[in-house]
């Protein structure tokens, strides 16, 4: 913070009454405009090193009406000050104010105020004011009333020149008395507009543009009037008028009920969420998730659903192509990168005339464990290094080369993009941000539903949350006070952000009447990391746990327990499935690919692992097919087996298990010896399966570090 008004002898910045000997400070002229506004300085009391306390008034008088916060002089100051002070303590204060208390004391003079002993004392000051409102002009065009998706919309675009921000639109027609009814109120301009527009608004990067949907009953009551739309501005109570490029009027009847076939599908691919981690699921009573809630509570919650292993990479090749990942030799994270042979949900949905788009974390791509395939294409690059191989056969892995039309990949502030913040296709492009990561991937699924809205798509919202590194804003981190590991304060605050991601992607489908006929999934990667038990090492330092909890099942990410293997598993699709079910029956994510695939409408699905979950969730009699399918597990030499409530499961050679899913905590007791013939049975069929596999299975011990974390979850094996 730079001092660059202070006043050079000590008397001048007195303040003017009778504390005047103990009392000093300056305030300097405001900085910013009628968007960002910001007011700093010093302030303290002779020899005494504590803050003072600071208010900020606007105008000349002091009154609630006036008051505009409260600021501790308590930031950093130069030695300067801190010698007038007689301190070695920080006098500084700093604040920022928001745009509509700018916009409510545009004009006015701004005083910093300190009360002591019931006397108000001003500071000196170099006149600091907030700004007084832009002169602005209000723009727009209505551009028509189209059909789409069963509903009837007005589109166009409104601003307020040199004014950023989005405005708000009404539209009206005339009664009987010549009167204006207000048929839409305060819809938002809410998508960036083109060059045109922005040029006219003179502001390159402002959401303009407004398609807002016309209410089936104003269509019954006014159908056949001429609509009028007028913009309101942001600064002050002025309305104008758009012009209209013809002259629109509502129609005469409701749209054809006949709705387009084939749905739209979204998936949300959570990153490390353990299964207690949605607030429906009633495990724990800190998190905090209403949107995802809503999800479940109109659609199916699956309180047996699992992931195809418990490690980012293959259970994310799984989903993404409806086969085990073991068929294609992504075991393992180090197996990356994804076979260019294999087919994705996307390439085939494509094939089907869908719009195809992702956004968030990928991890099929090749990165620095990548040893293995680089042994086999590049043997002479020793130590392998990925940065090392050719951008375009690196590029060659990444999505927008694996059937997504627009991609939005990355981890954290780095990312692969193929459109702009317009919604505008781009060449292929690297992209730095330093915006909170869970925000931006939702922030660019909105945008691929803006563009793609008036035809078919699906949509990949891979969000890279809650797993490491963790990170939140303080919007979300205040959101969870009080005691508790730190680490769980930033998972749940990453969760919160999540879930309003899932809100907001909802509410856009409603406004474009899409929600109904949308498939969605909401399934996490595999459950949570937390070591032997969770350690809430700084968030800083590295650590295992990334917060989030697994309960009330046993074990972590890494094992085949169901704490690693069972997740959130919700399904979604108001056309086709009844609100509020809850089922027990066992699916995987495979099924929901497979779903996906047949819901959009394409037929080559034989060669797929999964099943058709439509029958089960309609109610159909599939229940014992489910239960009889047995879903198959292997990882870092471990392998598990469960068909309908017994589960086997081995891990190395000597630690063997069966386990009665019946069991609220199904994995606290061992049934290997009560039920050889069960177990035996099912260890026949994992080999069966695992010998139809390309990459051979070796049948050894697990390291001693990773056996005395098997011991610390599960029963000790006999």
């Amino acid at each position: 913070m730079k001092y660059l008004l202070l006043i050079s002898t000590v008397t001048s910045m007195f303040f003017s009454n009778a504390n005047a000997q103990e009392i000093l400070g300056f305030a300097q002229e405001s900085r910013g405009n009628h968007q960002s506004l910001s007011f700093a300085g010093w302030a303290c009391e002779k020899s005494n090193p504590n803050p003072l306390k600071l208010a900020l008034y606007a105008g000349h008088t002091f009154e609630e009406s006036t008051f505009v916060a409260s600021i501790n002089a308590n930031e950093r100051s130069f030695t300067t000050i801190r010698g007038l002070c007689d301190t070695n303590s920080n006098h500084g204060f700093f604040i920022s104010v928001d745009q509509d208390t700018i916009q409510r004391h545009a004009g006015k003079r701004a005083f910093l105020v300190h009360e002591k002993d019931g006397i108000r004392t001003r500071l000196r000051n170099a006149k600091p004011s907030f700004p007084d409102f832009p002169a602005t002009r209000l723009r727009g065009v209505l551009d028509g009333i189209v059909e789409v998706n069963n509903a009837y919309f007005a589109m166009g675009w409104a601003c307020q020149t040199d004014v950023k921000e989005p405005v708000s639109v009404d539209l009206a027609v005339r009664g009987e008395n010549n009167e204006l009814i207000i048929i839409v109120d305060n819809a938002n301009t809410e998508t960036i507009s083109g060059n045109a527009v922005a040029e006219r608004c003179n502001t390159p990067k402002g959401k303009h543009r407004f398609r807002t949907r016309i209410p089936d009953d104003i269509i019954e009551t006014h159908g056949g009037k001429q609509v009028f739309a007028r913009v309101k501005s942001r600064y002050g109570a002025r309305t104008q008028r758009l012009v209209n490029s013809g002259k629109f009027s509502l129609p005469t009847s409701l749209p054809n009920a006949q709705q387009r076939s084939k749905p739209n599908i979204i998936v949300f691919f959570t990153d490390d969420q353990g299964y207690a981690d949605l607030s429906i699921q009633q495990s724990l009573d800190d998190i905090k998730t209403p949107n995802i809630d809503k999800l479940a509570n109109n659609g199916v919650r699956f309180t047996n659903g699992y992931v195809t292993a418990p490690q980012c990479s293959p259970s994310r090749a799984a989903m993404l192509t409806g086969l085990y990942q073991a068929r294609f030799r992504l075991d393992e994270n180090r197996h990356i990168p994804m076979s260019l042979d294999v087919k994705t949900l996307a390439d085939r949905l494509k094939s089907n005339n869908y719009k195809t788009g992702m956004a968030g974390k990928w991890h099929l791509e090749i990165l620095g464990n990548s040893t293995e395939w680089g042994k086999q294409f590049y043997p002479d690059l020793v130590p392998f290094r990925a940065s090392e191989v050719p951008v375009d056969v690196r590029r060659s892995y990444m999505p927008h080369r694996r059937g997504f039309d627009d991609i939005f990949a990355g981890y954290t502030n780095s990312y692969l993009r193929t459109f702009n913040e317009q919604g505008r296709t781009i060449p292929v492009e690297a992209y730095r941000s330093r915006e909170f990561r869970v925000d931006l991937a939702s922030d660019a699924s909105l945008t691929l539903i803006d563009k793609h809205w008036q035809t078919p798509f699906f949509l990949y919202l891979s969000h890279y949350a809650p797993h490491v590194p963790l990170e939140a804003t303080q919007k979300y981190l205040d959101q969870f006070p009080g005691d508790m590991p730190e680490r769980r304060r930033y998972a749940l605050a990453m969760m919160a952000a999540l879930d309003d991601g899932v809100g907001r992607v909802l509410d856009k489908l409603e406004n474009y009447n899409l929600l109904e006929n949308t498939l969605i999934f909401f399934i996490s990667d595999n459950g949570a990391p937390i070591g032997t038990t969770p350690e809430d090492k700084p968030i800083t330092k590295g650590g295992t746990w990334n917060g989030s909890l697994n309960s009330p099942f046993t074990g972590e990410k890494g094992m085949l327990t169901e704490g690693a293997l069972r997740v959130p598993y919700i399904m979604h699709w108001p056309k086709q499935i009844a609100a509020g079910q809850v089922i027990d029956t066992p699916v995987s994510s495979l099924d929901a690919a497979y779903t996906v695939l047949k819901a959009g409408g394409v037929e080559d699905l034989a060669n797929l692992d999964g099943m058709d979950l439509l029958p089960l969730v309609k109610g159909e009699d599939v229940v014992e097919d489910f239960m009889q399918r047995p879903l198959f597990w292997r990882f870092y030499f471990q392998r598990a087996v469960r068909q309908g409530n017994w589960k086997y499961m081995q891990a190395g050679i000597e630690r063997e298990y069966l386990f009665d899913m019946t069991l609220v905590e199904p994995e606290s007791v061992n049934y290997i010896n009560e039920y050889p013939e069960i177990a035996e049975e099912l260890r026949l069929r994992y080999w069966q399966w695992a010998d139809q596999m390309p990459r051979p299975e070796p049948l050894v011990e697990i390291p001693i570090p990773f056996a005395r974390r098997v011991d610390h979850h599960l029963p000790i094996s006999q």
